[in-house]
Protein backbone atom coordinates (compact mmCIF):
# COMPACT_ATOMS: atom_id res chain seq x y z
CA UNK A 1 0.00 0.00 0.00
CA UNK A 2 0.93 3.39 -0.40
CA UNK A 3 -0.48 6.62 1.33
CA UNK A 4 0.96 10.11 0.00
CA UNK A 5 -0.30 12.95 2.12
CA UNK A 6 0.10 16.88 1.19
CA UNK A 7 3.10 16.19 -1.13
CA UNK A 8 5.01 19.19 -2.38
CA UNK A 9 8.29 19.49 -4.51
CA UNK A 10 10.06 22.83 -4.93
CA UNK A 11 12.83 23.29 -7.35
CA UNK A 12 15.16 27.01 -7.36
CA UNK A 13 11.97 28.72 -5.24
CA UNK A 14 9.32 27.38 -7.41
CA UNK A 15 6.84 24.70 -6.19
CA UNK A 16 6.48 21.89 -9.10
CA UNK A 17 3.92 20.19 -7.34
CA UNK A 18 1.72 21.03 -4.67
CA UNK A 19 -0.27 19.55 -1.69
CA UNK A 20 -0.86 15.90 -3.54
CA UNK A 21 -2.75 13.43 -1.08
CA UNK A 22 -3.80 9.83 -2.62
CA UNK A 23 -3.73 6.40 -1.23
CA UNK A 24 -3.09 3.09 -3.78
CA UNK A 25 -3.95 -0.41 -2.91
CA UNK A 26 -1.63 -3.63 -4.00
CA UNK A 27 -2.87 -4.95 -7.25
CA UNK A 28 -3.76 -1.37 -8.50
CA UNK A 29 -3.24 -0.58 -11.96
CA UNK A 30 -3.29 2.83 -12.24
CA UNK A 31 -2.41 5.63 -15.11
CA UNK A 32 -1.12 9.30 -14.31
CA UNK A 33 -1.61 11.54 -16.95
CA UNK A 34 -1.32 15.26 -17.38
CA UNK A 35 0.07 17.71 -20.29
CA UNK A 36 3.84 18.46 -20.70
CA UNK A 37 4.64 20.14 -17.10
CA UNK A 38 1.98 18.89 -15.19
CA UNK A 39 4.56 17.67 -12.67
CA UNK A 40 3.87 13.90 -13.32
CA UNK A 41 7.80 12.96 -13.69
CA UNK A 42 8.34 15.04 -10.31
CA UNK A 43 5.49 13.13 -8.69
CA UNK A 44 7.48 9.60 -9.43
CA UNK A 45 10.97 11.10 -8.69
CA UNK A 46 9.16 12.11 -4.85
CA UNK A 47 7.60 8.82 -4.47
CA UNK A 48 10.54 7.40 -5.11
CA UNK A 49 12.21 9.62 -2.84
CA UNK A 50 14.92 11.09 -5.53
CA UNK A 51 13.42 14.59 -4.81
CA UNK A 52 13.29 16.09 -1.66
CA UNK A 53 10.16 17.32 -0.75
CA UNK A 54 7.25 18.11 2.08
CA UNK A 55 4.47 16.32 3.51
CA UNK A 56 4.87 12.18 3.87
CA UNK A 57 5.26 9.07 1.56
CA UNK A 58 4.53 6.00 3.34
CA UNK A 59 5.02 2.32 1.81
CA UNK A 60 3.47 -0.51 3.92
CA UNK A 61 2.91 1.97 6.36
CA UNK A 62 6.88 2.98 6.63
CA UNK A 63 8.08 6.62 5.83
CA UNK A 64 10.17 6.27 3.36
CA UNK A 65 12.03 9.00 4.26
CA UNK A 66 13.89 7.12 7.49
CA UNK A 67 14.35 4.05 4.91
CA UNK A 68 18.16 3.13 3.58
CA UNK A 69 18.30 3.20 0.55
CA UNK A 70 18.35 -1.07 0.05
CA UNK A 71 15.42 -1.07 2.55
CA UNK A 72 13.35 1.99 0.10
CA UNK A 73 14.31 -0.98 -2.93
CA UNK A 74 12.94 -3.89 -1.49
CA UNK A 75 9.54 -1.48 -1.67
CA UNK A 76 9.51 0.54 -4.38
CA UNK A 77 11.40 0.07 -8.10
CA UNK A 78 11.85 3.02 -10.51
CA UNK A 79 11.41 3.03 -13.92
CA UNK A 80 12.41 6.45 -15.41
CA UNK A 81 11.82 7.74 -18.78
CA UNK A 82 14.43 7.06 -21.48
CA UNK A 83 16.28 4.41 -19.25
CA UNK A 84 19.76 4.03 -20.83
CA UNK A 85 21.83 1.15 -19.91
CA UNK A 86 25.52 1.78 -19.91
CA UNK A 87 27.63 -1.00 -19.99
CA UNK A 88 28.08 -4.34 -22.25
CA UNK A 89 25.93 -6.38 -20.05
CA UNK A 90 23.51 -9.59 -21.48
CA UNK A 91 20.44 -9.31 -20.32
CA UNK A 92 20.47 -12.20 -17.91
CA UNK A 93 23.46 -10.01 -15.51
CA UNK A 94 21.16 -7.12 -16.02
CA UNK A 95 18.69 -8.60 -14.55
CA UNK A 96 20.99 -10.19 -12.30
CA UNK A 97 21.88 -6.25 -10.68
CA UNK A 98 18.28 -6.11 -10.06
CA UNK A 99 18.47 -8.29 -7.32
CA UNK A 100 20.97 -5.95 -5.04
CA UNK A 101 19.03 -5.01 -2.79
CA UNK A 102 18.91 -8.36 -1.23
CA UNK A 103 22.72 -9.31 -1.80
CA UNK A 104 26.20 -8.38 0.43
CA UNK A 105 28.97 -6.77 -1.67
CA UNK A 106 29.68 -9.50 -4.30
CA UNK A 107 27.70 -11.70 -2.94
CA UNK A 108 26.71 -14.69 -5.45
CA UNK A 109 23.53 -15.50 -6.89
CA UNK A 110 21.10 -17.68 -5.37
CA UNK A 111 18.60 -19.76 -6.59
CA UNK A 112 16.29 -17.63 -4.54
CA UNK A 113 17.52 -15.03 -7.42
CA UNK A 114 17.60 -16.69 -10.36
CA UNK A 115 13.97 -17.80 -9.34
CA UNK A 116 12.60 -14.47 -9.29
CA UNK A 117 14.71 -13.47 -12.30
CA UNK A 118 12.95 -16.29 -14.20
CA UNK A 119 9.77 -15.64 -13.22
CA UNK A 120 10.55 -12.16 -14.14
CA UNK A 121 11.61 -13.30 -17.85
CA UNK A 122 8.46 -15.15 -17.91
CA UNK A 123 6.13 -12.58 -17.22
CA UNK A 124 7.79 -10.08 -19.32
CA UNK A 125 8.46 -12.43 -22.49
CA UNK A 126 12.52 -11.78 -22.36
CA UNK A 127 13.94 -15.15 -21.61
CA UNK A 128 14.27 -15.35 -25.80
CA UNK A 129 16.58 -12.84 -25.62
CA UNK A 130 18.15 -13.30 -22.06
CA UNK A 131 21.71 -14.11 -23.57
CA UNK A 132 21.80 -11.38 -25.92
CA UNK A 133 23.59 -7.85 -25.10
CA UNK A 134 21.25 -5.00 -24.18
CA UNK A 135 22.71 -2.77 -26.81
CA UNK A 136 21.54 -4.98 -29.32
CA UNK A 137 18.05 -5.03 -28.37
CA UNK A 138 14.98 -2.85 -29.99
CA UNK A 139 13.58 0.12 -28.24
CA UNK A 140 10.25 -2.24 -27.23
CA UNK A 141 12.90 -5.28 -26.51
CA UNK A 142 14.86 -2.80 -23.99
CA UNK A 143 11.86 -1.39 -22.16
CA UNK A 144 10.64 -5.43 -21.49
CA UNK A 145 14.01 -6.04 -19.99
CA UNK A 146 14.18 -2.75 -18.14
CA UNK A 147 10.29 -3.77 -16.29
CA UNK A 148 11.73 -7.08 -16.21
CA UNK A 149 14.49 -5.73 -13.85
CA UNK A 150 12.08 -3.94 -11.51
CA UNK A 151 10.07 -7.03 -11.23
CA UNK A 152 13.01 -9.12 -10.29
CA UNK A 153 13.64 -6.46 -7.84
CA UNK A 154 10.71 -7.88 -6.39
CA UNK A 155 9.08 -4.97 -4.73
CA UNK A 156 5.60 -4.66 -4.52
CA UNK A 157 5.23 -0.66 -5.76
CA UNK A 158 6.26 0.06 -9.51
CA UNK A 159 6.76 3.38 -10.62
CA UNK A 160 6.71 3.61 -14.50
CA UNK A 161 7.69 6.48 -16.19
CA UNK A 162 6.61 6.94 -19.55
CA UNK A 163 7.04 3.34 -20.92
CA UNK A 164 5.51 3.92 -24.33
CA UNK A 165 7.38 6.50 -25.47
CA UNK A 166 8.69 5.79 -28.38
CA UNK A 167 6.92 2.56 -29.09
CA UNK A 168 5.31 1.39 -32.22
CA UNK A 169 1.10 1.14 -30.88
CA UNK A 170 1.52 -3.39 -31.03
CA UNK A 171 4.58 -2.53 -28.73
CA UNK A 172 2.38 -0.19 -26.70
CA UNK A 173 -0.25 -2.77 -26.42
CA UNK A 174 2.35 -5.49 -25.57
CA UNK A 175 3.96 -3.22 -22.73
CA UNK A 176 0.64 -2.35 -21.54
CA UNK A 177 -0.54 -5.97 -21.01
CA UNK A 178 2.28 -6.85 -19.21
CA UNK A 179 1.85 -3.90 -16.83
CA UNK A 180 -1.87 -5.37 -16.24
CA UNK A 181 -0.64 -8.69 -16.00
CA UNK A 182 1.88 -7.32 -13.15
CA UNK A 183 -0.72 -5.68 -11.09
CA UNK A 184 -2.94 -8.26 -11.48
CA UNK A 185 -0.32 -10.52 -9.61
CA UNK A 186 -0.85 -8.47 -6.62
CA UNK A 187 1.22 -4.99 -7.15
CA UNK A 188 0.60 -2.01 -7.29
CA UNK A 189 1.72 0.15 -10.34
CA UNK A 190 1.65 3.91 -11.33
CA UNK A 191 2.59 4.73 -15.28
CA UNK A 192 2.97 7.77 -16.08
CA UNK A 193 1.94 8.15 -20.05
CA UNK A 194 0.69 10.71 -22.62
CA UNK A 195 -0.79 7.62 -24.09
CA UNK A 196 -4.37 8.31 -23.26
CA UNK A 197 -6.12 5.50 -25.23
CA UNK A 198 -3.67 2.86 -23.81
CA UNK A 199 -4.80 4.27 -20.12
CA UNK A 200 -8.33 4.38 -20.56
CA UNK A 201 -8.32 0.84 -22.09
CA UNK A 202 -5.65 -0.84 -19.47
CA UNK A 203 -5.84 0.94 -15.90
CA UNK A 204 -8.36 0.30 -13.11
CA UNK A 205 -7.60 3.64 -11.77
CA UNK A 206 -6.85 7.04 -13.69
CA UNK A 207 -4.99 10.13 -11.82
CA UNK A 208 -4.73 13.36 -13.36
CA UNK A 209 -1.93 16.83 -12.88
CA UNK A 210 -2.22 19.73 -14.29
CA UNK A 211 -0.26 22.63 -13.27
CA UNK A 212 1.21 20.62 -10.40
CA UNK A 213 -1.85 19.55 -8.29
CA UNK A 214 -4.22 16.64 -9.13
CA UNK A 215 -7.06 17.71 -10.36
CA UNK A 216 -9.06 13.98 -11.05
CA UNK A 217 -9.11 10.77 -9.67
CA UNK A 218 -11.29 8.22 -10.96
CA UNK A 219 -12.10 5.41 -12.86
CA UNK A 220 -11.21 5.43 -16.85
CA UNK A 221 -14.94 5.55 -17.93
CA UNK A 222 -15.64 8.91 -14.91
CA UNK A 223 -12.37 10.46 -16.74
CA UNK A 224 -14.32 10.35 -19.75
CA UNK A 225 -17.36 11.66 -18.47
CA UNK A 226 -16.28 14.57 -16.41
CA UNK A 227 -14.98 16.52 -19.05
CA UNK A 228 -11.54 16.24 -17.24
CA UNK A 229 -9.74 15.95 -20.49
CA UNK A 230 -10.66 18.91 -21.79
CA UNK A 231 -9.45 20.40 -19.06
CA UNK A 232 -6.10 19.25 -18.34
CA UNK A 233 -5.56 19.62 -22.41
CA UNK A 234 -7.62 22.73 -23.29
CA UNK A 235 -9.04 20.86 -25.85
CA UNK A 236 -12.10 19.50 -27.12
CA UNK A 237 -12.06 15.58 -27.53
CA UNK A 238 -14.70 12.82 -29.71
CA UNK A 239 -15.24 10.34 -27.85
CA UNK A 240 -15.92 6.47 -29.17
CA UNK A 241 -17.62 4.09 -26.79
CA UNK A 242 -18.20 0.19 -26.23
CA UNK A 243 -15.28 -0.74 -28.08
CA UNK A 244 -13.06 -3.53 -26.61
CA UNK A 245 -15.62 -4.51 -23.78
CA UNK A 246 -17.23 -1.29 -23.39
CA UNK A 247 -14.23 0.47 -23.08
CA UNK A 248 -13.93 4.30 -24.62
CA UNK A 249 -11.04 5.92 -26.79
CA UNK A 250 -10.76 9.30 -27.15
CA UNK A 251 -9.42 11.65 -29.86
CA UNK A 252 -9.10 15.70 -29.74
CA UNK A 253 -11.25 17.50 -31.98
CA UNK A 254 -9.33 19.19 -34.88
CA UNK A 255 -9.55 22.81 -33.66
CA UNK A 256 -8.72 24.04 -37.05
CA UNK A 257 -11.40 22.29 -39.41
Amino acid sequence: MLEIKDLSVEISGKKIIEDISFSAENAENISLIGANGAGKTTLLRAVSSLLRHSGSVAADGADIVSMSERERAKLISFVPQGAEVTGDFDVVHFLELSRYPYKKPWEKITAEDRCAIEKAMELTDTKKFADRKIGTLSGGERQRVLIAGAIAQESGILLLDEPLTYLDPVQRIGISEIIRKIAAGGRLVITVTHEINEALVFSDRILAMKGGRLIFDGTPAELVKSGTLETLFDSGFMTFGNLNGGKTLVFPKNTQA
